[in-house]
């Protein structure tokens, strides 16, 4: 006899199939709809996000407005004025021995929108040789060199610290905060500038230069007309002479003739008789610079006489830097009255490459307590002494002639 459910089973299964089949309904219509939802509230919110899929999807083109571009070279303009801003300001601060360990930013530069960005702010610390108005005139300065404005200067009485707000263009791009530190010491070097006079055409550069109330020393050529008049003249200030020695040089020109350079070619009476020649023609010559500058080691025969007349008249030799890493060493005199060179200003003729050597000689000097420079008196290098001897002064160098730097 086979199973059969009753009606009234039948009914209440097929209930139970249609309440299952609507539950189930409902679930995927509230998912739906909680999808729907959410997707709206999506597109609401980041209406820009969303466009953005819906153009990738449908891989639709879009335009790109002339506005775009208007606020781009704006947003550069705004920094390349902030980078020359902070390049001026790391020149003042390397001026007042400000090191990287003495920099503090306590709130970076952020952007705003619409090529506005929040100005940087800085925590410097100076050692207390340096007065808050040094500090102020030094980075005002700086700032103004490049077209820059302090928009606000303040000072501290209690605190003693200086407030200071930068800009360009009437927006502010620093915050800087300046406070002196009495247990920081302030580093010292001594700094001799060599002049190389050789040209006659030259003669109004050294008159100028002469003014200079810094001692300067120059290097004069023997044998040229009035060259005992010109060393007269200079030497009425703190500046000192040196004659300028022709040793081997590579050319000879109607300045410097075969028969008045010491040469290994010449014989050691002829060699000496040179030199005598070239000091008697300027009596008050303190010494030599071997002529001309160059790294090129001479033979010692070459040297000998040279050193032997120097020594008799307690003169001293200027003579070719050595490694550039290790020129303007303690151990750059030898004590024999031979002292080496740091280098060339004006290796390449151009004033900014003759300021960054004069800065690296001064860094030398700081770091070694004396350097020696030498320089043609050519425009440029008077008007690059000109500019950063003041500077240089409150780094910390000491301007001196080379009689200086050899008496002591």
């Amino acid at each position: 006899m086979r199973f059969r459910y009753s009606r009234n089973a039948r009914t209440r299964l097929m209930d139970r199939k249609k309440q299952r089949r609507a539950y189930l309904l409902y679930a995927v219509l509230g998912t739906a709809v909680f999808v729907l939802l959410a997707l709206a509230m999506w597109i609401a919110l980041y209406e820009n996000q969303a466009r953005s899929v819906v153009n990738w999807l449908l891989d639709r083109p879009i335009a790109i407005a002339s506005s775009e571009y208007e606020r781009t070279a704006a947003w550069k303009s705004g920094q390349q004025a902030y980078q020359t801003l902070d390049t001026a300001l790391y020149g003042a601060f390397l001026n007042l021995q400000v090191t990287p360990g003495r920099t503090r930013e306590t709130k970076p530069r952020a952007p705003l929108g619409d090529s506005r960005w929040t100005p940087v702010e800085r925590r410097i610390t100076v050692s207390g040789a340096y007065s808050l108005t040094e500090c102020n005139l030094e980075i005002a300065s700086a700032v103004t060199r490049v077209g820059g404005t302090v928009i606000r200067a303040e000072e501290r009485s209690r605190s003693g610290e200086l407030s200071l707000e930068i800009g360009h263009g009437g927006m502010v791009t620093h915050r800087l905060h300046v406070t002196r530190d009495p247990n920081l010491q302030r580093r010292t070097g001594r700094l001799a500038v060599v002049i190389a006079y050789s040209d006659g055409n030259q003669r109004g550069v050294v008159e100028k230069l002469s003014e200079f109330t810094r001692p300067i020393t120059f290097a004069l050529l023997p044998w040229a007309n009035g060259v005992d008049d010109i060393a007269a003249e200079i030497t009425g200030g703190d500046h000192e002479v040196i004659a300028l020695l022709p040793i081997q040089p590579k050319s000879f020109t109607r300045n410097i003739p075969r028969r008045r350079s010491v040469l290994s070619a010449h014989s050691e009476s002829a060699n000496r008789r040179i030199v005598k020649d070239a000091l008697a023609s300027i009596p008050r010559a303190r010494g030599a610079l071997r002529h001309p500058v160059g790294r090129v080691e001479m033979d010692a025969e070459v040297l000998a006489p040279v050193m032997d007349e120097l020594g008799e008249r307690d003169l001293y030799l200027l003579d070719n830097p050595g490694n550039t890493d290790t020129s303007g060493a303690p151990d750059d005199w030898d004590g024999r009255g031979r002292l080496r060179i740091w280098g060339v200003l004006d290796s390449v003729y151009n004033p900014v490459v003759i300021s960054m050597n004069l800065d690296r000689a001064s860094l030398s000097a700081l770091d070694n307590t004396r350097a020696v420079v030498i320089a043609d008196a050519r425009p440029h290098a008077l008007e690059v002494l000109e500019n950063r001897m003041a500077h240089l002064e409150l780094r910390g160098i000491e301007f001196v002639t080379v009689s200086d730097l050899v008496d002591n």
